[in-house]
């Protein structure tokens, strides 16, 4: 059975949702980044922008995940976070 090219699209773009959700389903995970240093981005524009900034000046870890107001960065390094909000916020 062939999907039409809707139905492709529409299940391209729930693949990362759906890993994303897990993600945060996983309370070991959560738990460790609550030790991290959050900023909170409303903007979702030029996300791969701010990905190859972090790649590039972040001297530690980083993630960033979804959330209903737009996207936490999560960084270890304080520094790092505070570099990447007075860039990006």
């Amino acid at each position: 059975m062939s999907r039409t090219p809707y139905e492709a699209r529409t299940s391209t773009l729930f693949k990362p949702f759906q890993k994303e959700q897990a993600i945060k389903a996983d309370s070991r995970l959560m738990e460790l980044l609550e030790s991290y240093h959050a900023v909170l981005l409303t903007n979702d524009d030029y996300f791969s922008d701010k990905l190859t900034w972090c790649l590039e000046h972040c001297q530690s870890k980083f993630r960033d995940l979804s959330d209903q107001h737009g996207r936490i960065w999560y960084f270890q390094n304080e520094h790092d976070a505070t570099m990447f909000a007075m860039r990006w916020a």
